[in-house]
């Protein structure tokens, strides 16, 4: 069975931003970018537990996208449910990203 997966506000911000930076570089870059998050996504609801924990807090999962970005996710298992908290560029301070 699959899972749901919930977009934070935060995550929601996260992808727009990107997107935006993308598109000013290259329209094919950014379609790519939402057509990744789509496609993996998808393979997320059906396999939450494929992508590596995030550090050692065991809480944050990470799934990679393209232009260096990663997707930070936490599993809730009794809810079979997916919360997508952040996506964040791997240049950027994640640890302060993703905790602020």
């Amino acid at each position: 069975m699959a899972y749901e997966l919930e977009f934070l506000t935060s995550a929601v911000m996260d992808i727009l931003k990107a997107e935006a930076s993308l598109y000013d570089l290259s329209p094919t870059a950014a379609d790519r970018f939402t057509y990744e998050i789509q496609r993996l996504s998808a393979t997320l609801c059906v396999y939450p537990f494929m992508y590596q924990v995030y550090e050692d807090d065991g809480y944050f999962r990470s799934m990679p996208l393209p232009y260096g970005y990663q997707l930070f996710y936490h599993v809730l298992d009794e809810s079979e449910t997916i919360k997508v908290h952040r996506v964040i560029h791997g240049m950027k301070d994640l640890n302060r990203a993703l905790y602020e």
